[in-house]
């Protein structure tokens, strides 16, 4: 590991504990081209809970007609949430990056509950 590389993870760790110092949330470890030694993105995630395991999706790109809509259900609990219209093309993805290698990752610990929305419906997974 290259010492940028070592201080650009320092640096993360360091911003998540200070923002989160009972220590239960996600994480994500986030190397950019130039703080790699070969020159390579990475990204990797942790759920930080005992019944995730990290499974990887798989969904095919597809064309969507005018009108469709699609169920939005929470990704732990698979618990409907709402619909929402789908967007006319969607790309094909593994886990949580698409064909054209864009991701999401996110690091969450609740959040503040002033926030939050009851009658939100979406969820990133």
């Amino acid at each position: 590991m290259t010492r940028k590389a070592f201080f650009a993870i320092a640096l993360a760790v360091c911003a998540f504990l200070a923002g989160n110092p009972s220590g239960k949330a996600c994480t994500n470890i986030i190397v950019t081209r130039g703080a790699s030694a070969d020159n390579s993105n990475m990204v990797s995630y942790a759920a930080d809970s005992h019944v995730l395991y990290g499974e990887l999706y798989f969904h095919p790109a597809a064309l969507w007609k005018a009108g469709s809509e699609l169920n939005v259900v929470d990704w732990d609990s698979y618990r409907p949430l709402g619909v929402i219209p789908q967007v006319p093309r969607t790309y094909k993805t593994v886990g949580n990056m698409n064909e054209n290698q864009l991701i999401i990752g996110e690091t969450t610990w609740g959040g503040r509950r002033g926030l939050r929305d009851p009658k939100g419906v979406m969820d990133y997974g």
